[in-house]
This record gives C-alpha cells, structure tokens and sequence, in this order.
C-alpha cells in the first residue's frame, strides 16, 4: 500500500515537472531568475538537487552506512532520496522561468529531466522485475518438487503395475487380465502426463526467468547510467552556482 502510494506520488511529481516544462511555449520572464524570489528557488532547488548525493555517498562508504544505519534506515534514506531528486528539478524548473538563453541553462534542464527519467525508470521497473524475479525462482523450485514427487510416483506405479500383472498371469484369466492392463496402462499414462506437464510448466519458468536475468541486468546498466548523468549535472550545477556568484559579486 505504502509503496503505491509512493509510486503515486512520484508519478505525479514527475508529470508536474512536465508540466511546467511545457509553459514555455506561452510564458517567458528573463527577470525573474536574477529577482530575490527567483534566487531563493534557485538556492533550494540545488539543495534539493544535492540531496540525492548524499544518499549516494552513504550507500558506498560502509563505514558512514553502518554508523547512519543505526539512526535512519536506508528505506527511509532512499524515499528521502527519490523525493529530493526530483522536487529539485521541479523547484529548478520554476527558478528558469523559462529562460532558455544560454547553453549551461539548457544544458541543466536536459540533464535534470534525463536524470530524473532515469531515476524513476530504474526505481520502479527494476523494483518490479526484481520482484518478478523472486516469485519465478520460487515457483520454480515449487515445480521442481513436484516433479521429483510425480516422477516417483510413476516409476512406484510402472514398477506395481508389472508386479501385479506377473501375479495374475494365468490362462483361465485372460479377459481379465486383458482389462486389468487397460487400467494399468491408463493409470500409468496419467502418471506420464503429469510428468510432462509440470517439465512443460518448468521450461516455461526457467525461460521466464532467463528474460528476467537479462532485463535486470540491463537495468543494472541503466542504473550505472543514471550515476554517471547525476554527477555530471553535479559538476555542471556547481559551474553554474559559481558562475552566478562570480558575477552576481563583481556586478555588485
């Protein structure tokens, strides 16, 4: 419950994001960047926006882990995480007023969309396929006890049905035995399709599985991906926060 509510919530940030994004086609103000409002949207925009790499620097040094762990829980971290990164965006959206004059600015509005686009994508979807991944493995092991069992049940019922025919062989029996064969040899090729459905059942899982592995380990990849948009936004984030106070100090 919690987690589509989370998902919900995500969702509709991003949309918002979008949103905004799309007021550039009939709203326009130069000024508002440089006015006071403006530069406090800019300034919490990239605390925000630095959030996240907090997160990431905690997830990779043990140390710092194990000590942060003890107080706030990585869940928590992560949620803190995915909501910082794109409420910065959002914020920074503002903050242009849809002044797409120079290429650092527009560079900045690419790189957050790609990074949150990319955030959300490996967030949910691997989420998804992680948890796609599991119930596969499990019902797959599922399968496979049943087949041990129903493969012992056929060679227990083969093996009792040719001890039972051997017992009654006798001419004066035929008719009989000849029915008594038809019910062995239905029952033993009930066994079988049994046995051949749940190998069928198996072979469906373990393709299944298969396209999961590959899936999840391309989004392993995209994960990498995300990592590496992030910090170049962080870099060209920083040349623009110095750009703006190198400036905005001579200037005055």
């Amino acid at each position: 419950m919690m987690k589509n509510q989370e998902r919900q919530i995500v969702t509709a940030l991003v949309f918002l994001m979008f949103l905004l994004w799309g007021g550039f086609w009939w709203h326009r103000d130069p000024l508002f960047p440089g006015s006071f409002a403006g530069g406090m949207l800019g300034i919490t925009a990239a605390i925000f926006m630095f959030g996240p790499l907090i997160y990431l620097i905690i997830k990779r040094i043990k140390p710092l882990k194990k000590w942060v762990v003890k107080r706030v829980s990585m869940p928590t971290l992560l949620l803190l995480h995915i909501y910082a990164g794109i409420l910065g965006p959002v914020l920074g959206v503002i903050h242009s007023a849809h002044r797409f004059e120079s290429i650092v600015g527009i560079l900045l509005i690419l790189l957050m969309f790609v990074v949150v686009i990319s955030g959300f994508v490996g967030r949910y979807i691997l989420s998804f396929i992680s948890t796609g991944l599991r119930e596969k493995k499990s019902l797959n092991d599922e399968l496979n006890k049943h087949l041990g069992q129903a493969k012992l049940d056929l060679q227990a019922s083969v093996c009792n049905n040719r001890i039972s025919a051997l017992g009654r062989s006798h001419s004066t029996l035929l008719p009989g035995i000849s029915m008594e064969n038809f019910r062995q040899s239905y029952s033993d090729r009930s066994a079988e399709r049994k046995v051949l459905t749940l190998i069928d059942a198996i072979s469906d899982v373990a393709y299944s599985i298969k396209i999961h592995d590959t899936a999840k380990l391309w989004f392993k990849r995209w994960l990498k991906f995300h990592i590496a948009i992030s910090l170049t936004l962080y870099a060209l984030l920083i040349f623009h926060i110095s750009a703006e106070i190198y400036f905005g100090l001579r200037w005055l």
